[in-house]
């Protein structure tokens, strides 16, 4: 639902993902998120000069900055996360 409408959550991690009495899943703190626009193909990179985000389940495009010194990603950093809360879920740790 939220790539689907441009959002970009960029820090999703334990903390911020939560089961409810229903056995809904919730994602919640927004603040680091951003808004991606959609083009033509689907996929739009989104360039930043500022970038928050937790180092441990964070995509390693979040941690670099291109020639022009903007950090460059798309959706692609929460599925990056989620691989890293899984893999914490399975192993007990990262």
């Amino acid at each position: 639902f939220l790539h689907e409408n441009g959002i970009i959550h960029q820090d999703l991690k334990p903390a911020n993902v939560m089961v409810s009495a229903a056995g809904h899943v919730i994602v919640g703190d927004f603040g680091a998120s951003s808004y991606m626009d959609r083009c033509g193909n689907g996929v739009t990179l989104q360039p930043t000069d500022v970038v928050t985000f937790t180092p441990l389940y964070a995509a390693p495009e979040l941690k670099c900055r291109n020639t022009e010194g903007l950090v460059v990603f798309d959706e692609r950093v929460d599925w990056w996360s989620l691989g890293v809360m899984l893999y914490e879920l399975a192993m007990g740790s990262v």
